[in-house]
């Protein structure tokens, strides 16, 4: 077996995603600045926020899509039963695709190191399902961050319409490389999302667990590695056919 292309998760994989209360409470406390505004209570507002939160999760397991950060806010109109203003409705859309990208995003030297060193030698696809954040703003990040030109291509779910483990998803980052899903290895956090997208499409498969390790004991992956440094290594030695 040859490995002629990487595709790679994006949260928990190369960046941390931090699903915290106080990010929640952040969410909470601006929506209430603007919400106030309709005679929205605090409570109401808290409430609002945190079913979007929960009508997300239930589309991207349920639907394999993941909904934009407009759909949700548009869904919290249909709740209220009226529509906010445009500029209010575009601050509550902007302020949350923007959080974490633009303050809590943080990538490690080895994590970008190891990227620049694999870039090298293979094309690097992300294939990555988006919450608030588009991929419109996992670009501008890894942009300013100076690793956006290590990527050969990025497959953002909210751009598609499709969310992991549809195998368009993985089709799509194989058309983009021109290689055979053969000759391709994902890297990713989840088993039902990333491992068996990628298995479905005949790709090898490497669970990634230094940030999220749920899925350990019971991954179908063909491998698993902690960090960064481990994934290297357990690619050469793919790509020299040593495993």
């Amino acid at each position: 077996m040859t490995i002629k292309a990487i595709t790679t998760d994006f949260w928990d994989t190369i960046a941390f995603y931090p699903f915290t209360e106080e990010i929640f409470d952040e969410r909470v406390d601006h929506a209430y600045g603007i919400f106030r505004k309709y005679d929205i209570t605090f409570e109401t507002a808290k409430m609002l926020m945190k079913s979007i939160y929960e009508h997300f999760e239930n589309i991207w397991h349920n639907h394999n899509r993941t909904p934009t950060t407009p759909e949700m806010f548009r869904r919290i109109e249909d709740v209220v039963g009226y529509r906010f203003s445009k500029n209010d409705f575009s601050e509550l859309v902007e302020f949350n695709e923007k959080l974490i990208p633009e303050k809590y995003f943080h990538v490690s030297s080895a994590t970008a190191e190891a990227i620049r060193h694999l870039s090298g030698k293979f094309k690097i696809v992300i294939i990555s399902d988006t919450g608030f954040e588009p991929g419109r703003e996992i670009r501008n990040t890894l942009d300013r961050a100076g690793l956006l030109k290590f990527f050969h291509y990025c497959v953002f779910s909210d751009e598609t319409g499709y969310s992991k483990p549809d195998e368009r998803a993985f089709r799509l980052a194989s058309e983009k490389t021109g290689c055979r899903p053969e000759e391709m290895i994902h890297i990713g956090d989840r088993e039902n999302k990333d491992i068996s997208g990628a298995r479905a499409s005949g790709m090898k498969t490497l669970l990634f667990t230094g940030f999220r390790n749920d899925d350990k004991k019971d991954t179908t992956a063909d491998f698993t590695a902690e960090n960064w440094q481990e994934v290297i290594e357990l690619i050469d030695k793919v790509k020299d056919n040593a495993l």
